[in-house]
């Protein structure tokens, strides 16, 4: 999608300007004291904030640019003649509330790069089969990275903007990738028989955290554990080891705490967001019969987005934080 901006005569364009200021002012002033998003207490005492709420399933993954002023959604709407969701993907501004659809080449979650120039994402093509793009949102340029036959999703960039992880198919296994943009080279990062997927790069760039599938439950769901991965070296760190879940993890800020998503006091289908810090200690975010994860910890440490489904589709919220622990509902 190329977004063309309409030049307009330089005194026109100041006198619409100043109009344009004049209602926004106004319209600020007037809705001064009503917050943009729904804000409510969560079991564990949280402020929560809900981001999106329509009818039909909105998430992210990863999807808060550096300056925190922007959000990528993806989202699933019914189902079109051959009986594959319909899918699509746009910004959302986080200070006015505005969207902006973004359509092909990413029709799924993505993740901005630091400069928040760029988009890397998945598109789905009509074979419900996944190829992961880089898209400029200035020129509205697209490249494909790295393209193979198999599956390729969960994009992200790391912080100095020169690789890109993702997870892929194309071994067999879900494994993790990092490609260099420069040389255009790809790197094979974990070689498992289970299933390695969700990375994301430490604050500094030198490792990545990633989630494995260890082994299957006697309840029929799935031990998952976390691990860090040290580029350097190479070397593999097992951090969680519990006969549970412990998923979708995102470093904190200081790269000494991660939060994550557990299904250890939760029904089946259902998990609960925590905080832990590098010697296992932890602290419940929230709690319900609901099913939270992939939360994200913003680089300025001032939320942690989440999706979840605690209002019926599966939507994002996000918690405000205080320091390490989350803010308390007044």
């Amino acid at each position: 999608m190329r977004i063309m901006n309409k030049r307009i005569p330089a005194q026109r364009g100041f006198l619409a300007a100043l109009i344009v200021a004049s209602f926004s002012l106004a319209a600020c002033e007037q809705e001064a004291d009503q917050p943009l998003f729904e804000v409510f207490s969560g079991a564990k005492g949280c402020l929560i904030e809900q981001i999106t709420s329509e009818a039909y399933d909105e998430f992210q993954v990863r999807g808060v640019s550096h300056d925190g002023q922007w959000l990528s959604v993806g989202w699933t709407n019914g189902e079109d003649a051959h009986g594959n969701p319909i899918r699509g993907s746009y910004r959302l501004n986080l200070v006015t509330g505005q969207k902006y659809e973004l359509g092909e080449p990413i029709n799924n979650v993505s993740s901005f790069s630091r400069d928040g120039l760029l988009l890397v994402g998945a598109l789905y093509s009509p074979e419900e089969r996944t190829d992961i793009y880089e898209y400029n949102l200035n020129t509205g340029e697209s490249t494909v990275i790295a393209p193979d036959s198999a599956w390729d999703f969960l994009a992200s960039y790391s912080p100095d903007g020169q690789s890109i992880l993702f997870n892929s198919y194309r071994s067999g296994n879900s494994e993790i990738y990092l490609y260099n943009r420069s040389a255009q080279t790809l790197r094979q990062l974990t070689d498992n028989e289970s299933y390695d997927a969700h990375a994301e790069f430490s604050p500094d760039g030198s490792q990545i955290l990633f989630h494995r599938q260890v082994e299957q439950r006697a309840d029929d769901r799935y031990d998952f554990d976390l691990y860090s991965y040290d580029l350097a070296s190479g070397e593999e760190t097992r951090l969680s080891s519990t006969p549970y879940e412990e998923s979708y993890g995102s470093w904190a800020p200081d790269g000494q705490r991660l939060v994550f998503s557990s299904d250890v006091e939760a029904q089946p289908g259902q998990s609960h967001l925590y905080v832990t810090d590098l010697s296992g200690t932890q602290t419940q975010l929230t709690d319900g019969d609901w099913r939270d994860g992939y939360a994200y910890w913003t680089r300025d440490g001032r939320y942690i987005y989440f999706n979840s489904d605690r209002s019926g589709s599966m939507a994002i919220y996000r918690i405000v934080m205080d320091g390490f622990n989350c803010a308390q509902a007044t």
